[in-house]
């Protein structure tokens, strides 16, 4: 199946059809879609080891720290949220609060933020990609609404929080989560690199044997 013709892993100007042709395209169906008012991404790279180790751990630390807590959480893995015409995101992770209302339909489309709540938290793991996650999703993110956005910087092994302040889309950098209170930069940090040395399981460890 040919692949259709566009710049890969670059804002390209474009109108929302173009980048609905695109985004359902069987070729493409295994790329991540970005949209945002009036410019489309694709990336198209194949993940290795350090994006999937550090997605997976992210996501165990997320849960577990949540349930240890009675945080009640619903999670996503690579979900397309879509604002049609407007904005379109494909996370690596997206995580609503039990509590917020309305939730997504049990279904196979794209969550529609018309009539769905935000995801309270959405997580970018960046192995090619951290320049972009860092300006152009966050500020995706940031107009999308979300409460709070995480960069996993698998290069540095470091994990960057930003929180959303005021009405204005604006997501800045805060050292402690929001919507895992107890959750800090620097802790998510020494899990990576643990994780990275001694595996999951000791990253685990490390993070729920602190209280903050």
């Amino acid at each position: 199946m040919k692949t259709p013709a566009f710049l890969e892993s670059t804002w390209v100007q474009a109108d929302w059809d173009r980048f609905l042709v695109l985004a359902n395209d069987p070729a493409l169906q295994q790329a991540k879609c970005y949209y945002n008012c009036g410019w489309m991404r694709f990336e198209m790279s194949p993940v290795g080891p350090a994006h999937a180790a550090a997605n997976s751990l992210i996501a165990q630390i997320i849960s577990l720290y949540a349930y240890t807590h009675s945080i009640g959480l619903v999670s996503y893995i690579n979900v397309s949220l879509r604002r049609p015409g407007l904005q379109e995101a494909q996370p690596d992770l997206a995580y609503y609060l039990s509590e917020q209302s309305p939730l997504p339909d049990w279904s196979n489309s794209p969550i529609d933020l018309r009539t769905t709540a935000v995801p309270a938290l959405v997580v970018e793991v960046s192995a090619t990609t951290l320049q972009d996650d860092l300006a152009a999703k966050r500020q995706l993110y940031g107009r999308l609404g979300v409460r709070e956005y995480w960069v996993v910087d698998t290069a540095g092994k470091q994990v960057l929080l930003f929180a959303a302040v005021g009405d204005g889309g604006i997501l800045q950098a805060q050292e402690e989560s929001a919507v895992l209170p107890g959750l800090t930069s620097d802790l998510l940090a020494q899990a990576l690199r643990l994780g990275t040395d001694e595996g999951d399981t000791a990253a685990i460890r490390f993070i729920l044997e602190r209280e903050g």
